[in-house]
């Protein structure tokens, strides 16, 4: 094989280039999740939008990313890889301008929706096509670079729609600062649409430059394109033996389908249908402990909890600063430290940072305390502790564990499976998250969602095996 350095100089750029474009898939997918955290207190200021709509506005990104998803897998296999990038760089940077005519209309939520799913709808290709991408184009060694590089972009994302809500508010002021007009508040948020749209166009026309999956085009019978496709990132000799190891993997796994095939063993046996229910559980708490509610309502949340102003947004970007950092802490401990470890020392600080947020808002609510910087800090602690926890623990190991807890013969259909419930129950809490806490109050919603991590807790703890450092084979083995 030949050395990194020994490759061509065009070689090393494009491997380069293919990472920094993988990477902006990932900053497009943390865009699509965290714009609306700064744009929400000002559309709601200048907007008669229900408590109910404006959830309906942020979940509506992660319906169209629930949709996307159902089909983004059948799209890679028909169009490709690369055309499927291209469509959701479009979709985001289409969605922007939809967003922003919203506020056009005397009633814009209808397009407002429509927009936001048109965004999520993007998230959803990118999730699903990009990792599977970079898996199929870069080689053994430099696939944890990818993944990481993208899932890194990703916390990036979060920050940068962050960075972009701060500046609005200097610029334009804070969304509940009574001297700022109706009109300029309407700036503000369609401003920050607007900068989010950059990177989208940047995804696009840079997608353009990129090969296609060589896997893709070895299983269209195209062998020479695939090898074009692979010397572009890996060298012509590399490619060559990467090629002949496609060929010998094909071969093998035609063998493999005719034994299950002859041995006609039920799904419903133990071997299948409990590593399934743990990934499934397993998924479903992810989401279970809010993450992306907080991501997406976090300004709003730090209002209520007292902080004024600006010091919501700087406290906003604080908290997702927090998420890049631990991340990247999280990458590097996940091989050494394994999954369960991990999963339990991560749900345990997420359920106090939970319930610190909570007792915080119940006593605001109960009036023992004043809302007011101490509250706010408060506040900011436990989504502190929540979001590094979040990062150490499930953020970097729920997808391994879903592919890794996967039955060979299950494992497309049951990550598809695993998948869609993971993204129901981010939309459900989406949808539901204000008027819950109007009704009954943000103590409500916060313990409810320590409780989940409870029962996340115990099935890391009690139910789920380490798969650190063993084989999918014998992590099945494990289950029979």
């Amino acid at each position: 094989m030949e050395n990194a350095k020994e490759l061509p100089a065009n070689v090393r750029r494009y491997a380069k280039y293919l990472l920094v474009m993988a990477g902006l898939g990932g900053l497009l997918y943390g865009i699509d999740v965290g714009v609306i955290a700064a744009a929400l207190p000002y559309i709601e200021k200048t907007s008669s939008y229900t408590s109910q709509q404006l959830s309906f506005v942020v979940s509506a990104v992660l319906f169209g990313s629930v949709l996307s998803s159902l089909f983004a897998g059948a799209m890679a296999e028909w169009l490709g890889r690369k055309k499927v990038m291209l469509l959701s760089a479009l979709c985001f940077s289409l969605s922007i301008p939809v967003i922003c005519a919203s506020a056009l209309l005397e009633n814009g939520f209808v397009l407002l929706t429509a927009g936001r799913i048109l965004q999520g709808a993007s998230a959803g290709l990118v999730g699903v096509v990009v990792p599977m991408y970079l898996a199929e184009c870069l080689d053994a060694n430099s696939r944890g670079k990818g993944t990481g590089m993208f899932q890194l972009l990703l916390t990036i994302g979060l920050v940068f729609a962050a960075l972009v809500g701060l500046a609005v508010t200097y610029l334009v002021g804070a969304s509940d600062d009574m001297t700022v007009s109706a009109t300029s508040k309407t700036i503000a948020w369609q401003t920050i649409f607007w900068a989010s749209c950059v990177p989208g166009l940047v995804l696009f026309f840079g997608t353009f430059k990129l090969k296609e999956s060589p896997r893709w085009l070895y299983k269209r019978g195209r062998k020479e394109e695939a090898l074009n496709s692979l010397a572009a990132n890996n060298g012509v000799e590399n490619a060559k033996i990467i090629l002949e190891e496609m060929i010998k993997a094909d071969a093998e796994e035609a063998a493999q389908k005719a034994a299950n095939k002859a041995a006609k063993d039920s799904l419903l046996q133990k071997k299948y249908v409990v590593p399934f229910v743990l990934a499934v559980v397993v998924l479903a708490c992810t989401q279970a402990t809010g993450v992306n509610s907080a991501l997406n309502f976090s300004v709003k949340i730090f209002q209520e909890s007292g902080l004024q102003g600006a010091f919501a947004n700087w406290a906003d970007l604080g908290f997702k600063i927090v998420n890049v950092v631990m991340t990247v802490i999280a990458v590097a401990l996940v091989d050494k430290k394994g999954r369960t470890f991990l999963l339990k020392l991560g749900t345990s600080g997420i359920i106090v940072g939970l319930c610190t947020v909570a007792t915080t808002f119940l006593a605001l609510h109960q009036k023992w305390i004043e809302p007011g910087m101490g509250s706010g800090i408060a506040v900011l602690c436990g989504f502190v502790v929540f979001i590094a926890f979040y990062a150490v623990g499930p953020g970097v190991c729920v997808w391994l564990a879903l592919s890794e807890l996967m039955p060979n013969r299950i494992r497309a259909n049951g990550m598809s499976i695993a998948l869609l419930i993971n993204q129901g129950v981010s939309t459900t809490i989406a949808s539901t998250f204000l008027p819950w806490a109007d009704k009954f109050g943000y103590e409500s919603v916060f313990f409810t969602l320590a409780g989940f991590t409870v029962i996340y807790f115990i099935t890391a703890a009690f139910f789920m095996p380490e798969t650190k450092g063993k084989t999918l084979e014998e992590i099945e083995a494990f289950f029979k």
